[in-house]
C-alpha cells in the first residue's frame, strides 16, 4: 500500500499564508514606525500638560513657593528626561526591551511550573490511602524549557508576527512606565507629589488589575494604605503615568495612526486563525496516517 501524504494540501496552505504574512509585514512595520514618530513628538508635550494639571490642581501653593529659578530648572529637567527617553523610542530599541521582557516572562512562567510540579510530587509521596494503602498517583512531567527569542526582523509565520507585535506594544507601555517613574522621582524631590509608587503597582494599574480613581490624562490617582496593617488608613496619591490611550485620545493624528495599525493587526489576526486551522489539520492528518501505517505493520498477513 502506498504511503499517504497528509502534508500536501495543508503544507501548501501554510506556505501561502507565509507569503501573505510577508506581504503584510512591510506596511505594518511602516505604520508602526509612523506611530512611534508621532509618539516621540507628543510625549514631551503631553507630559508637560499632565504635570501642569497635577501642580495646578493638587499643589499650587507648593509649586509657587519653589521660586522662579527652581521651577524653570524642574521644567528643563522633566523635558530633558522625556526627550532623552523618546530618542530611543524606536523599533530597534523596543525589540531589545521586548526580548528582555519576554525572557523575564518565560523565567517567571517556568518557575511557576516548577513549583506546581514540586507540589504534585509532594502529593505523590504524601499520605497513604486508608483503604487501599496506596498513595495518590499523579503523572508528573517536567515541561520542555522555553527558549524562544523574539527575532529582530518581522517573522514570516502569522502567529509569530502577531506575538512580535504584541511584545513590541508591551515594550512601548513598559518604556513609558519607566519614564513616568523617573519623572515622579523628580516631582517627589520637589515635594510636588506625596510618594513615588512602586513600579509593580504602576504595572498592575496598566494591566487593569488595580482600579484607579478618575484623573486628568496621563495622571494616576489612587488610594494606597499608610501601613501594612489590615485597617491602615488610606491616602489618595496622584502621580504621573504616561499612557498610550491617553495620548491617543488627546492627539487625533496619533489616534488615527493607531487605528491604521489596528487594521493591519486585524488582517494579521485573520491569517493567524487560518494558520491555526491548517496546522491542526496537518497534525491530525499526520497522526491518522501514522496510526494506519502502524496498524498495517502489526497486523498478521492474510492467508
Amino acid at each position: 500500500m502506498q504511503d499517504l501524504n497528509p502534508h500536501q494540501d495543508a503544507s501548501q496552505a501554510l506556505q501561502q499564508l507565509e507569503a501573505e504574512t510577508d506581504h503584510l509585514a512591510a506596511p505594518l512595520l511602516r505604520q508602526l514606525e509612523d506611530y512611534l514618530s508621532l509618539l516621540r513628538q507628543q510625549a514631551p508635550r503631553q507630559m508637560l500638560q499632565a504635570v501642569f494639571d497635577l501642580v495646578s490642581q493638587d499643589c499650587p501653593e507648593r509649586y509657587s513657593s519653589l521660586g522662579h529659578g527652581v521651577r524653570q530648572t524642574l521644567q528643563r529637567r522633566l523635558k530633558a528626561l522625556t526627550e532623552a527617553s523618546c530618542c530611543v523610542l524606536t523599533v530597534e530599541h523596543l525589540l531589545v526591551l521586548a526580548r528582555r521582557l519576554q525572557a523575564e516572562h518565560q523565567r517567571i512562567k517556568q518557575e511557576r511550573r516548577r513549583k506546581m510540579i514540586a507540589a504534585l510530587e509532594h502529593l505523590n509521596g504524601g499520605g497513604q490511602d486508608e483503604l487501599s494503602g496506596e498513595g495518590l498517583i499523579l503523572a508528573v512531567r517536567e515541561p520542555a524549557p522555553e527558549d524562544a527569542t523574539l527575532p529582530l526582523a518581522p517573522p514570516r509565520d502569522p502567529q509569530d508576527l502577531e506575538d512580535w507585535c504584541l511584545w513590541l506594544n508591551r515594550a512601548m507601555v513598559h518604556h513609558l512606565r519607566t519614564l513616568s517613574h523617573q519623572l515622579n522621582v523628580e516631582l517627589l524631590n520637589q515635594r510636588l507629589i506625596q510618594a513615588v509608587l512602586p513600579v509593580r503597582l504602576l504595572d498592575a494599574v496598566l494591566a487593569g488589575d488595580v482600579e484607579a480613581m478618575q484623573a486628568p490624562a496621563n495622571l494616576l490617582k489612587i488610594s494606597v494604605p499608610m501601613g501594612n496593617e489590615e485597617n491602615a488608613p488610606q491616602v489618595v496619591t496622584c502621580v504621573l503615568l504616561l499612557r498610550l490611550q491617553d495620548m491617543e485620545f488627546a492627539h487625533l493624528p496619533l489616534r488615527r495612526s493607531r487605528q491604521r495599525l489596528q487594521q493591519h493587526r486585524k488582517n494579521l489576526h485573520n491569517l493567524v486563525a487560518q494558520s491555526r486551522h491548517w496546522r491542526r489539520r496537518l497534525v491530525t492528518e499526520q497522526a491518522m496516517a501514522d496510526w494506519n501505517n502502524d496498524l498495517q505493520q502489526i497486523q498478521p498477513p492474510r492467508p
